[in-house]
């Protein structure tokens, strides 16, 4: 069955628009003059580490978190969204690149996809299959499929509008700011209808893009070098690595650029992220906030961006608790909520608080934050508290069903509570697609398909990465011996991770 696309469905709302005028108003209107129609409004929500900007749909008739992401050149479910609905999987030989390097695609047959006012029925849909950390959406909608009509950002309002125009060609857009800049698209060697720009760093020229997709904006490594900044100089600060599309964790600083141009709009001492890799699509990437600081609206029907400052931080690089975050968690958005649990706990942005730390983590695993219910349930874990850390790890895994370490912990907590035989059958159902890559030899020993020789063997065998998998290897064996009854075994194989580091947690996705 052939599906609506989006363009098709906006057309017709400005066709019922247009019917249902009164025939005088049609009269009397000039058929030369700007008709500029607002033809839908889609609410969004901040969700995930990220505080990704998402919007709601449907995924064969179940709710469904749809990231928008300009930055993507196709709109395609993730393995979070297909391992939630058991969707059968089929490789299709391609791949999709993104912040992290390249994934696999594969396909799923589905039912029903609904994003916006778009419903699509009996359809085949790319899946990326390779992420940094698993996503918590389940799908994401790419620029092909936004950039079909002129659509503005209007975060200040949390909501994107779709708009028609016609006979348009040479008005000014921008009705909500007579001030506002327009910035011109420029040719792009990309496929991607998502529009390319010229940004000045420090008085420089340099290829913009908004990445709507991004949690904060950022530049690449050799536009930094080109500015004079170097990344082991005074002043850098090294964050936690940032993932995405593909499997490579990259590396990530803040650095102060002193001047960021956009057309008129100047931003001084401008604190932006910098990403070591060269896949971003453009030396300058605005992400999700400088959405929330500017009102944006895709002319596509003019090929101009038009822009204008709303306020608040323009970057998302400060170190300060921003009003809109706080007020987010304050409503009950438990990733919000989460983001400010690890804020309090490591004081950034505030002074450090663990009562504050502890409160806002509680608050957000009650409402469903899959990363509080984790860091809950690992806390629980170490304590030998082993019957709530699983209920915590079980909805954890049952909101991120792709995440495989989590998995393993809750098999971990299963065993210590003495309900071995549970914990395999999740155990087995989580890594049922493939226990090959890396922790699936775990799973496998924790199965009793390998034993502990070969497991460690597999753990070393990477070479960047061999310690710390020998160090996650020893750990899950101390789990089963303990679970057995060996307690001295146990101790013997926990004394051989005495130089063991905890593993980095990842600071967020990108597209």
């Amino acid at each position: 069955m052939r599906s609506p696309t989006f363009l098709h469905v906006l057309t017709a709302a400005v066709l019922g628009y247009a019917l249902l005028a009164p025939a005088h108003a049609q009269q009397e209107d000039d058929p030369k003059r700007c008709r500029y129609v607002k033809i839908e409004t889609i609410p969004i929500r901040y969700a995930g580490t990220g505080m990704n900007i998402t919007m709601e749909g449907r995924i064969d008739g179940s709710p469904a978190s749809l990231l928008v992401n300009l930055g993507a050149d196709l709109t395609a479910l993730t393995h979070t969204g297909t391992s939630r609905r058991d969707l059968t999987l089929w490789s299709t030989g391609a791949s999709a690149r993104g912040v992290g390097g390249y994934s696999r695609l594969y396909s799923a047959k589905l039912k029903e996809f609904v994003a916006g006012p778009t419903r699509s029925t009996r359809l085949t849909m790319p899946v990326i299959g390779d992420f940094g950390s698993p996503p918590s959406y389940d799908a994401m909608v790419g620029a092909p499929f936004l950039l079909q009509a002129d659509l503005e950002f209007d975060l200040a309002n949390k909501k994107l509008n779709f708009f028609r125009p016609t006979n348009c060609r040479d008005t000014f857009l921008a009705y909500w700011d007579p001030a506002a800049v327009e910035v011109p698209f420029e040719t792009s060697w990309s496929d991607s209808p998502n529009p390319r720009f010229t940004v000045r760093l420090n008085g420089k020229k340099f290829r913009a893009m908004i990445g709507s997709g991004s949690g904060v904006s950022a530049i690449t490594r050799s536009a930094a070098e080109e500015i004079g900044l170097k990344l082991d100089g005074p002043g850098v600060e090294r964050l936690n690595d940032i993932t995405g599309v593909g499997d490579d964790r990259v590396a990530r600083f803040a650095v102060v650029v002193d001047k960021l141009e956009i057309a008129n709009e100047t931003i001084t001492n401008a604190r932006i992220g910098v990403l070591d890799t060269g896949n971003l699509g453009a030396d300058v990437i605005l992400g999700a906030d400088f959405l929330r600081s500017h009102r944006v609206l895709f002319a596509m029907s003019q090929q101009k961006l038009y822009i204008s400052c709303t306020g608040g931080a323009p970057l998302g690089h400060n170190k300060v608790v921003e009003p809109w975050l706080a007020q987010e968690a304050d409503e009950g958005n438990a990733d919000a909520q989460m983001s400010l649990a690890l804020r309090y706990r490591f004081g950034y942005g505030v002074a450090q608080n663990m009562a504050l730390a502890r409160s806002w983590l509680e608050q957000a695993a009650a409402n469903g934050s899959p990363e509080a219910n984790q860091a809950m349930g690992q806390s629980l874990l170490s304590a030998g508290r082993y019957a709530p850390a699983a209920a915590h790890l079980r909805r954890a895994l049952d909101a991120r069903p792709g995440e495989r370490h989590g998995a393993l912990a809750l098999h971990a907590a299963r065993l210590g509570s003495g309900e071995g035989e549970l914990g395999k059958r999740e155990l087995a159902q989580a890594f049922a697609r493939n226990d090959d890559e890396w922790p699936g030899p775990i799973a496998r020993y924790y199965l009793g398909k390998i034993n502990r020789d070969k497991l460690l063997e597999e753990a070393r065998d990477d070479r960047k990465l061999g310690q710390a998998r020998t160090c996650l290897a020893l750990l899950h064996i101390a789990a089963q011996l303990r679970s057995q009854g060996d307690e001295a075994g146990a101790k013997a194989a926990l004394e051989q991770r005495s130089n063991c580091q905890p593993r980095p947690a990842a600071a967020g996705a990108a597209p």
